[in-house]
């Protein structure tokens, strides 16, 4: 079974040093509920990230409110391996609908 995973950990490994792979990258994750984890994202034609995304931490320890909606924006990090990191930009105010 180890043998079965050794390529899909590599790639995983890849990911999360901030390489390129098929058009893939771990971006690392600045602040908020989520700091420190990295968020793999699919890179578009350009080569650009996503612009940012939205989640909901669940349980998490600290002062975070796990019912709302934590907003984080990609931002240029040329002294990261990827190059960009994504940047707590606070909480989402909008109620769901």
């Amino acid at each position: 079974m180890g043998d079965e995973n050794s390529e899909h950990l590599t790639l995983i490994r890849r990911w999360l040093a901030g390489e390129t792979v098929n058009n893939t990258v771990g971006i690392k994750i600045v602040s908020g509920p989520f700091n420190g984890r990295t968020k793999i994202v699919e890179l578009d034609q350009s080569g650009l990230p996503p612009a940012g995304f939205r989640g909901r931490p669940g349980r998490t320890s600290g002062p975070w409110n796990s019912a709302a909606k934590h907003i984080y924006l990609t931002v240029r990090a040329p002294d990261t391996a990827a190059g960009w990191i994504y940047e707590y930009a606070g909480i989402e105010t909008a109620a769901d609908g």
